[in-house]
């Protein structure tokens, strides 16, 4: 006889109104550290796994909160961490989303960095512990690492420990080093061989994770690809680092051109260079758009995965599926700004669509040109593809359409549109933040493609 759905609902910690109220775990920011702030993040494991809501009070002025415990409407999560960390996200946004424009007060302001900073000390907690992570306690190496990290942000979020980065560009080195806290940083490719032997660092870990250099392939580039004379050295030094790495995965971000760049010269170059160090190599191109992420934002992944893996003779390691775009741009914005670009410098090119679309919506033009950095998209559909250089009047990120006009992604909605956590610290220059986001790969789309490799990677003991 099969249990009725009221008693399993009981088993799990459900009362009759479909709630939680007796949480298994309990995460609370100690009072007074922030201000006024009190926040609290109830989580509870239901059908092996997980789900969490935040509760909150701002303490002041008009006594602005909102509580609630898990429960039967709230979204499942596959860790604790994941369930922990979205749940401390929405209890931020909410904040904000109360406070209105008073949430960019200098007061306000300050207190939600301190906010974030306990944030992220504190998902470095729960993740230390998590052993529910597919992935806890290996080991990770992440070269081009960038300044927001997001292939080591997908590894951290799986339990992965990140043991050595490299990054040349010592603004994005500091900012990485804040988010990911790595073992060893080192900041330049070309001497990394030298500087790990001299020091006594073994190149070794479960997973080393690149970001490939795509200025010499992608659409914007010069297109000469492991011959551009500022990056070949570059490129020859990487070569020789995942040859001489003792790694049992190899992960490998590029521009979508690299693959097809010069006829698949380059491409077969790594490639051939992989399976004669002793990999299976395989390749995919995937959307981050099809992850959760508000952007459209096309990448390839090259997978290597060691020939003594017990990976799947037919399928060997499986790449993650992609699903129907979910997020729009207005889910990262914040609301209260100013528009930037005025309504008489746009001409109508659309109308703007009716409710949420999986697509980019283009509406307008910015002084008649039809270019990236002049094009006006709705904030109902999908973001532009963001860049890490370009010019316009919107550069960066493209505009969306505010009341008045138009304006740009901030800094740290950019980070969202690449899918960072709101404890992922931002530079603080709106140049050099720009650039890291429009570098950096979508932490939702890392997550999976490292999620993937616990039916490879044995756990550690």
């Amino acid at each position: 006889m099969k249990a009725s759905v009221s008693k399993i609902k009981h088993s799990f910690g459900f009362n009759a109104k479909g709630v939680v109220v007796a949480p298994k775990f309990t995460l609370s920011m100690p009072q007074g550290q922030v201000g006024t702030i009190a926040l609290t993040v109830h989580a509870q494991p239901v059908f092996g796994r997980w789900i969490a809501e935040p509760s909150w009070s701002l303490g002041e002025g008009a006594l602005q909160g909102s509580h609630m415990l898990p429960n039967e409407r709230s979204q499942l999560y596959a860790t604790l961490s994941e369930a922990v960390e979205a749940a401390l996200d929405r209890g931020l946004r909410q904040m904000q989303a109360m406070l209105g424009k008073a949430a960019h007060d200098a007061k306000w302001h300050t207190r939600f960095e301190q906010l974030r900073q306990w944030q992220a000390e504190a998902m470095r907690e729960v993740r230390a512990k998590d052993e529910s992570l597919p992935l806890h306690g290996l080991t990770g190496i992440d070269l081009f690492a960038g300044g927001l990290g997001g292939l080591s942000l997908g590894m951290v979020s799986q339990g992965v420990r990140v043991a050595l980065a490299c990054e040349i560009d010592p603004e994005a080195r500091r900012i990485y080093q804040s988010n990911i806290r790595p073992e060893h940083m080192f900041a330049d490719i070309r001497t990394l061989l030298a500087e790990c032997k001299r020091k006594g660092i073994q190149l070794k870990a479960d997973i080393v994770c690149m970001g490939l250099l795509c200025q010499a392939f992608s659409k914007a580039g010069k297109g000469l690809g492991f011959a551009d004379p500022t990056l070949a050295a570059a490129y020859a030094a990487s070569m020789d680092v995942l040859e001489a790495v003792d790694a049992k995965v190899i992960l490998i971000e590029c521009a979508r051109q690299f693959l097809t760049h010069d006829g698949g010269k380059d491409a077969r170059t790594l490639i051939d260079r992989l399976t004669r160090a002793g990999y299976r190599v395989q390749h995919r191109s995937l959307n981050a758009a099809g992850f959760g992420v508000a952007q459209s934002r096309e990448r390839s992944f090259i997978v290597a995965t060691r020939i003594d893996l017990n990976v799947d003779d037919i399928l060997g390691y499986v790449f993650p599926e992609e699903h129907e775009p979910t997020a729009v741009v207005a889910d990262v914005m914040d609301a209260g700004l100013p528009a930037t670009i005025g309504a008489k410098r746009i001409t109508a090119h659309a109308p703007p669509p009716a409710g949420r679309v999986g697509q980019l919506a283009q509406v307008g033009r910015i002084d008649g040109k039809n270019c990236q950095g002049y094009r006006v998209y709705s904030p109902k559909g999908l973001g532009a593809t963001l860049t890490a250089s370009g010019g316009g009047a919107a550069r960066f990120t493209g505009a969306y359409e505010v009341p008045g006009g138009a304006r740009t992604l901030t800094p740290r909605e950019a980070a969202r549109l690449q899918g960072l956590p709101e404890w992922a610290e931002v530079h603080p220059v709106q140049t050099h933040a720009m650039r890291h986001a429009g570098n950096a790969v979508a932490v939702p789309l890392a997550r999976e493609l490292v999620r993937q490799l616990g039916a490879v990677l044995p756990r550690a003991a």
